[in-house]
């Protein structure tokens, strides 16, 4: 889909351009006249002329972008004449679509732009805005400065909002997009448009993705080249209730988005003041190169703070090289220690901080710099906030200010803003906005290694026909390469009896029921058996607590299975409507429950994804205490990565839970399964 008409348009009609201020087509139409590099045509058919420009009553043939504002019922009528009069690309401003449930009319809308080959963003948006051009096609009421960085929106008043605090932060764009409803162009078109630019960042607030797999797809490829920092919308408890009931919660999870923020590299903001700190700091400065911070400030408080920050968030105070330390002592007042936090103290001038700032910058221990400054007596705030500016123009090394206050500092401020130099109204900001960038330079970093297995996939999907047997989920996981806990099916307690003996004491009972997915709620599950005796109350119990807990429940029998010792560990699969198969991990058994400790990863997963999966845990420090041997947690991210192919491979499959899974001697093996495939879901509705 080519954009450039959509974003560099000799000639511009605004449909529904309106003599009446207030009026969204007037709105758009002075917009566009002040300030645009092309031509601009109001088309309205009631009027002679509106601000001294000749009005028409249709679109002119040579239009490249037609932007419309009338109403709804109007809209496919527009289109049409579009269409015949050749114009590439259309913005249909107007509300009244499928966000008012009036489905059927966007869909006609986008079947007549198919139809006539006319790119539509839209409908229901605020506009567009291209700097490169002054093409301001939107009924916003600031142009934003111009600068590098790329910005698109589901919401036009998230729109608004970036843009009145970009315009008071100095802030500048190249693209400004509001999405609306999706229609056509969504954030896949404009990321694969934006890869193609040079584009320093690319900002984005999305309630949700439509076509997942191709986003991904998308997303990877321009966060190599640019980085993507995202706000989404709807980040709510979803994550705990995902994991309180395993994956089957995940169907379009903050946990699912969550994973594919990870595996394509976008930066998560949490706030439109923090999408725009993220992004400004990844458009005018360097990523660093390590995690070695430095600070530099005038007040001692402020300067412990940060250090804290800086610890908490993953980072290392930078140990300052031995020459460093020995040109700060003869440059700072005698009292002064030269250790990292730098503190130039109180009665510090401009000069003060531009020896300080040099000598670490020198410094190769050093990867980045804090500056801090608090308006003291002696503080010299707009010198200070030009040595600064000069000292980051100076070096390849990330900079960052924090002049704390508001009236004093502001004309320092005003320097930094207007010089590119990221400043934050808190160090702490500052840090967190360095932790971000570390999150992108260890993505560009990390190796993708896909491992290859070998499958017997015929024998996966012969089991795939009478999968509710659990002889087939064996078979099923079996064919995957999963070891599997030595185990019987008994429907009596006599047989259930000679099972233990083949599997050998001690063992564990549990119901196997098609209806029963979380055996130990409704006390299904009996462990630690060590005689036939036991295993004869144990059936008999398990039976009647079925009855009783969850009565109307079909029995197949009891599973009789060797009681594995070692770290248990749960293993899911959800297909999601829009990213596809999402894999979690988490630490197994009744702890799943409790700890809700649990992480997600979208198939295909590479190695390095499933490591980080395990590294996400809050528990990861008892997987490493379970390490019997060097590489005993290979297996867990191998069943991982088997997990996803599985998933790919066998649509059908649309939830799976492993629960537990034990590690025991360096080898994983499945001791409980849960399958649901699309046709169990059929049933079910």
């Amino acid at each position: 889909m080519d954009l450039d008409k959509l974003f560099r348009p000799d000639k511009v009609a605004v449909v529904g351009a309106s003599r009446q201020e207030g009026k969204t087509g007037h709105e758009i139409f002075d917009n566009l006249l002040h300030g645009f590099e092309g031509e601009v045509v109001p088309v309205n058919p009631k009027a002679d002329e509106i601000h001294g420009v000749q009005a028409v009553k249709e679109v002119p043939e040579d239009t490249d972008l037609a932007v419309i504002a009338v109403p709804a019922k109007i809209v496919p009528e527009v289109i049409y004449d579009c269409g015949d009069k050749d114009v590439e690309a259309a913005i249909v401003v107007s509300a009244g679509f499928s966000e008012t449930g009036n489905k059927e009319l966007e869909e006609h809308v986008v079947r007549k732009a198919e139809q006539n080959g006319i790119t539509l963003l839209g409908p229901n948006v605020l506009g567009i805005i291209n700097t490169e051009n002054g093409m301001n096609a939107s009924f916003a009421s600031k142009m934003p400065e111009k600068g590098d960085m790329a910005f698109m929106s589901q919401s036009g008043a998230f729109c608004t909002a970036i843009l009145d605090y970009a315009k008071a932060e100095h802030i500048g764009f190249k693209h400004f997009v509001s999405l609306g409803n999706k229609a056509m162009i969504d954030e896949v078109d404009l990321l694969e448009y934006w890869k193609e630019k040079d584009i320093g960042a690319v900002l984005s607030y999305t309630e949700g993705i439509k076509n997942g797999r191709d986003f991904i797809e998308a997303a990877m490829e321009t966060s190599e080249e640019t980085p993507i920092v995202m706000v989404k919308s709807g980040r709510t408890q979803q994550g705990g209730q995902a994991a309180s009931s395993h994956t089957g919660s995940m169907a379009g999870s903050y946990e699912a988005y969550k994973a594919a923020f990870r595996k394509t590299g976008i930066i998560e903001a949490e706030s439109n003041r923090e999408l725009l700190e993220f992004g400004r700091a990844f458009d005018y400065q360097p990523v660093p190169e390590g995690d070695n911070v430095a600070v530099v400030t005038n007040a001692g408080g402020p300067g412990v703070v940060t250090t804290d920050e800086i610890a908490e968030h993953g980072l290392k105070l930078a140990e300052l090289s031995m020459e460093t330390k020995r040109s700060l002592r003869e440059i700072m007042p005698e009292e002064v220690e030269p250790v990292n936090p730098i503190d130039v103290i109180g009665d510090a001038g401009h000069h003060r901080y531009q020896k300080a700032l040099n000598h670490v910058l020198e410094d190769e221990k050093v990867d980045s710099v804090i500056v801090i400054l608090t308006p003291q007596a002696n503080t010299e705030i707009e010198k200070t906030a030009k040595t600064i500016v000069k000292a980051a123009k100076s070096t390849d090394k990330t900079v960052f200010a924090s002049f704390m206050g508001e009236k004093d500092v502001q004309k320092g401020i005003d320097i930094l803003e207007k010089e590119e130099v990221p400043e934050f109204q808190d160090p702490m900001d500052a840090v967190k906005t360095l932790k971000a960038m570390k999150g992108y330079r260890e993505f560009l970093e990390q190796e993708k290694t896909f491992k290859d297995f070998n499958y017997e996939k015929e024998r996966a999907r012969s089991a795939l026909e009478n999968i509710e047997e659990y002889s087939s989920k064996e078979e099923l996981f079996k064919a995957y390469n999963f070891k599997m806990a030595l185990t019987e099916l008994a429907e009596a307690p006599l047989d259930a009896e000679k099972a233990a003996s083949n599997v050998g004491y001690p063992v564990v009972l549990k119901v196997e029921s098609p209806d029963i997915k979380h055996k130990t709620d409704i006390g299904g599950v009996k462990t630690g058996l060590n005689s036939k005796k036991e295993v004869k109350q144990a059936f008999h119990d398990i039976v009647n607590n079925v009855h009783v807990n969850a009565g109307g429940s079909s029995i197949e029998g009891l599973l009789v299975q060797e009681q594995l010792d070692g770290l248990e560990v749960a293993l899911g699969m959800k297909r999601d409507p829009q990213f596809g198969p999402i894999i979690m991990v988490g630490l197994g058994g009744i702890y799943i429950e409790v700890l809700k400790d649990v992480s997600f990863g979208i198939a295909p997963i590479t190695e390095e994804e499933a490591e980080k999966m395990l590294e996400e845990l809050q528990a990861h420090e008892l997987f490493e205490g379970a390490r019997g041997e060097e590489h005993s947690l290979e297996p867990v991210k191998d069943a991982i990565i088997r997990l996803g192919d599985m998933a790919l491979e066998h649509e059908e499959l649309e939830e799976i839970d492993l629960n537990p899974v034990v590690l025991q001697d360096g080898k994983l093996y499945i001791a409980d399964i849960v399958v649901e495939t699309s046709e169990d879901l059929e049933k079910s509705k």
